[in-house]
């Protein structure tokens, strides 16, 4: 595999050289802090947890160079109820060394805008504490802005500290739910880190499965290539997906997720 650290690496993009020690969970690689409401919103942008009054869980397993040398290398699972979530990640590191990240968010909204915090404890391989929050306003019905500030307090994660950094996010929904274009940077206290692009189309909407498929460019801060994702969702309330990831080149799949998402709307 070309040494301990390379399947990792392969895993994920890691957003610069400060955390290339803690794995980010899987959501973010094809989620936007402006196009999630769901119970991963706690990973992405917490205050996605309260833009919808809804209650939802979800479960997404990770395989890192999958095919016949493939490792199981994240696991992922959490529920929202009204805004209050609670989340989990295993991440599996080479050598048998494990980590895990504990997360509990909380939300508010009110007509077009939002508003979350989270809270995420580090343990096992990785240890520290760290705060994100997060904001959302809706302009437009068919624009969404906003974004997080993660790592708040700079947690010392497996000997690295986590620079506090800034996603700011927009999402562009066309043809009613049909077509959302969405937008992202990263940014440090003093560079940017890098750019995220994606396309999400959705066929048969309206049905019970709907069709959604994604497509995501994330590149550095020279705009240059770092990686791609691929994801294939079916259903509505209750979701079915896959996401594949791959190199600036696509020369590999380097990552595949399969996860599940049940999400019932309340009244308020």
């Amino acid at each position: 595999m070309g040494g301990p650290g390379r399947p990792l690496a392969l895993l994920f993009l890691a957003a610069g050289a400060a955390t290339a020690q803690v794995v980010p969970n899987r959501a973010t690689r094809y989620l936007f802090p402006t196009d999630v409401t769901d119970a991963r919103a706690l990973w992405v942008n917490p205050a996605g947890l309260g833009r919808v009054v809804e209650a939802s869980v979800h479960l997404d397993l990770t395989v890192g160079d999958p095919g016949a040398t493939g490792r199981l290398r994240q696991l992922s699972a959490g529920f929202n109820s009204r805004g209050l979530s609670l989340g989990y990640e295993r991440d599996v590191f080479d050598g048998g060394v494990h980590g895990h990240t504990y997360r509990i968010g909380f939300a508010i909204g009110h007509h077009r805008i939002a508003g979350g915090a989270a809270a995420a404890l580090y343990r096992g391989a990785a240890s520290g504490t760290g705060w994100d929050l997060g904001f959302l306003y809706d302009p437009l019905p068919t624009l969404s802005v906003g974004g997080a500030i993660q790592s708040i307090g700079r947690p010392e994660v497996r000997g690295e500290t986590l620079p506090v950094t800034y996603v700011p996010a927009a999402t562009a929904r066309l043809l009613g739910p049909r077509v959302a274009l969405s937008a992202q940077g990263r940014l440090a206290s003093d560079v940017v880190l890098g750019y995220a692009f994606a396309a999400r189309v959705g066929l048969r909407e309206g049905s019970r499965r709907p069709v959604r498929l994604l497509a995501r460019l994330d590149t550095d801060r020279s705009l240059k290539r770092a990686a791609f994702a691929f994801g294939l969702s079916v259903g509505a309330d209750d979701v079915l997906g896959t996401v594949a990831t791959t190199p600036g080149d696509v020369s590999r799949v380097d990552a595949l997720s399969l996860y599940g998402v049940s999400t019932r709307r309340l009244k308020r």
